[in-house]
């Protein structure tokens, strides 16, 4: 079993796990499937959506409603540190909405906290991202 920066124990595989939450929330996001989402989060998830203050406990769910349809969405971490059942994946990401009709694209920056829990599943904790472009 390797070891983190801290010494700790770290399993071989817990990247390749978080990296594999990538394509559920993808689809998630996509097919506005939000009990599939906060699946994969913990229960006091956080939202930080770019230009907005942070969204949590019972005001997330319908933020997520009133979200913008998402047309496509590309994204991925390029680099994930483990230290023991916390994890920060920083990454890219592209994505296009519809609102009112017309689509948007943007292209994104993010850094997600995650932390396994007693199951050993990875959750999101903390969900942010901000967009490369500054707003018009």
């Amino acid at each position: 079993m390797d070891t983190d920066a801290t010494g700790a124990q770290q399993q071989p595989d817990d990247t390749a796990a978080i990296r594999a939450l990538i394509e559920p929330w993808t689809r998630s996001a996509i097919d506005r499937d939000w009990d599939a989402m906060l699946a994969m989060c913990t229960y006091d998830v956080v939202f930080s959506p770019p230009g907005e203050s942070k969204v949590s406990g019972t005001a997330l769910r319908p933020w997520l409603e009133a979200y913008p349809i998402i047309k496509e969405f590309n994204w991925g971490f390029d680099k994930i540190e483990v230290r023991g059942d916390l994890a920060v994946g920083v990454g890219w990401g592209e994505m296009t909405v519809e609102i009112e009709g017309q689509e948007a694209s943007t292209s994104i920056k993010l850094a997600d906290v995650l932390h396994r829990g007693e199951d050993g599943a990875w959750r999101f904790s903390h969900v942010i991202w901000n967009e490369n472009e500054a707003a018009d």
